[in-house]
């Protein structure tokens, strides 16, 4: 773990298996010199990471790659495009109250929705800057490209069209970093970020990445164990240090 999810900061999760390291999902640039300190409380630079992957660019996931620019990274290349167009549109003045609904259609389901998304749009238009991803060549997309050994993705949409969650094998063991398919284990309405693009996916994911047996980091909050369902074998422990010799 290297930036723990909060009710408005985002996971950060080192994956190394003491010679290649990944990182999965970098932060906001307020958080740059905490990922650095964390970093280097495993022995590292950032210039010793190899790799970043972005579950999805909402602004509290991405704007740290900066941090990383001899990188490649990983992503779905239908979040980077929904994330930048979304961002795009709300950054101008004039309708973006009616612009949103393009992108979170179900937004006046939910009370006070109009206060909430002007609030995350303020959020927004603090921190985006696309020149903060990287440069666009480094990007290696999961729809063509596969991840690194021993990593597999799950592809959601419910939180935002092409969310990748991270799912990492080693020997019996496995990590889920569910990052905002899962936005906790609980109290989801705690957590300052968007609503679902839709709400009923949101859901199926949610319950999907539950279903999965072994150790599982939300995007917002706590890791904790998912035992396994009846008939199937328990996983070993699957916890950051299992996967992270660096710990």
């Amino acid at each position: 773990m290297l930036l723990p999810g909060s009710w408005r900061g985002a996971t950060s999760v080192l994956l190394s298996n003491g010679r290649h390291h990944i990182v999965v999902d970098t932060g906001l640039p307020h958080e740059a010199h905490q990922l650095v300190s964390a970093l280097k409380q495993k022995g590292l630079a950032p210039a010793d990471v190899g790799a970043v992957i972005n579950t999805h660019f909402h602004v509290d996931h991405v704007l740290n790659n900066a941090l990383f620019p001899s990188c490649v990274v990983y992503a779905t290349q239908r979040s980077y495009d929904w994330c930048r167009s979304l961002y795009a549109d709300i950054l101008h003045d004039a309708g973006w109250e009616k612009v949103v609904l393009k992108y979170y259609p179900e937004t006046h389901d939910y009370e006070k929705s109009a206060a909430n998304m002007g609030k995350l749009r303020k959020f927004a238009l603090r921190w985006w800057d696309a020149k903060r991803l990287g440069d666009p060549s480094r990007f290696r997309w999961i729809e063509t490209q596969p991840l690194p050994e021993g990593l597999e993705s799950l592809v959601t949409s419910g939180h935002v069209p092409g969310h990748a969650s991270i799912i990492v094998h080693r020997g019996d063991t496995r990590t889920v970093i569910a990052a905002d398919a899962l936005l906790s284990r609980e109290h989801d309405e705690r957590i300052l970020t968007m609503i679902p693009h839709n709400r009923a996916l949101y859901h199926l994911d949610r319950a999907r990445i539950l279903s999965l047996h072994g150790y599982i980091l939300p995007g917002h909050g706590a890791g904790f164990f998912a035992p396994a369902k009846q008939g199937e074998s328990a996983a070993r422990d699957g916890s950051p240090e299992a996967c992270d010799p660096a710990g």
